[in-house]
């Protein structure tokens, strides 16, 4: 999986876990929030969309309950 998903997938998970937004861009070490909620997006619309998915997608959707 490139680097860039995986930023992605961290975002979205600290998200699922209940973090807030400013936490994820901490934790991320970003400056801004915005960053973390267009991954989270990106993340949940190829989730809610069932487009193609990637083997590590799939369980974390799984894990969280989203398929």
């Amino acid at each position: 999986m490139s680097k860039n998903l995986k930023r992605y997938y961290q975002a979205w998970e600290l998200r699922q876990k209940g973090k807030k937004l400013k936490e994820i861009a901490q934790i991320m070490g970003l400056k801004s929030i915005e960053w973390p909620r267009c991954m989270i997006l990106h993340i949940d619309g190829k989730i809610k969309y069932n487009r193609p998915k990637s083997k590590e997608l799939l369980e974390l959707a799984k894990k969280y309950k989203k398929i």
